[in-house]
């Protein structure tokens, strides 16, 4: 009888010893998930915008939104994104209109400085990469059939250009154990490329770049 109490005390002491390691390398285990969500890139005026002005062309938007998409990977001590994200933004005046289109991918590495059931704060870098491309219209241009010519018609402009950023970046999360987790992104991006516009429909003169440019990115994603 003796043998078969110690028997299941020992049983009962490896099953427990085992449960406490199977939730020790759950904590441990990195959590993936995707997510949506939508930023928006606070800039300084662009240097484009200071000849479109002197052109009487209508700017573009300093504040552009796009729509995100991201995969996270949520460790005990680290975290990372993997984000990629696409907008379109358009303005126009009386006599001019332009479209603005944009695709960035961006990769964030964060500490978890708060790490708990429901609730975490994280910070560390962001490092995005941004290419747009700008169309500028006259509203005074006529399209004719009749004459397809391009040298003849004229009313449209359309540039590009490269931007790569890196900076200081922070994560609230809320609801963390929740299904319908949120999560607030700040950061703060340098420029360290020189975003030097271009065309692939036209040879440039005079052109310019959006160097020291840097941008204040904030997001909230689900």
């Amino acid at each position: 009888m003796r043998k078969f109490i110690l028997l299941v005390v020992l049983v009962a002491f490896q099953f427990g010893t085992a449960q406490e390691k199977n939730e020790e390398n759950k904590k441990s285990n990195a959590e993936a998930t995707f997510y949506i969500g939508v930023n928006a890139h606070i800039q300084d005026n662009l240097n484009l915008n200071k000849n479109l002005q002197a052109s009487n062309v209508v700017l573009l938007d300093n504040s552009p939104a796009e729509f995100v998409f991201g995969f996270n990977v949520f460790g005990k001590k680290y975290s990372s994104d993997f984000e990629f994200g696409f907008g379109e933004n358009k303005k126009e005046n009386l006599s001019s209109k332009n479209k603005n289109m944009h695709f960035t991918g961006r990769i964030r590495f964060h500490y978890n400085l708060i790490n708990k059931t429901n609730f975490a704060f994280t910070s560390g870098l962001s490092l995005a990469g941004t290419s747009s491309e700008v169309d500028l219209y006259s509203k005074n241009n006529t399209i004719d059939f009749n004459n397809l010519n391009p040298n003849t018609n004229g009313g449209l402009l359309s540039i590009r250009n490269q931007m790569f950023y890196a900076g200081p970046s922070l994560s609230i999360y809320l609801f963390k154990d929740k299904f319908y987790k949120v999560r607030l992104n700040c950061a703060y991006e340098l420029a360290f490329t020189n975003g030097k516009w271009k065309s692939d429909y036209g040879n440039i003169a005079n052109s310019i770049n959006e160097r020291n440019n840097n941008r204040f990115v904030v997001g909230l994603v689900f």
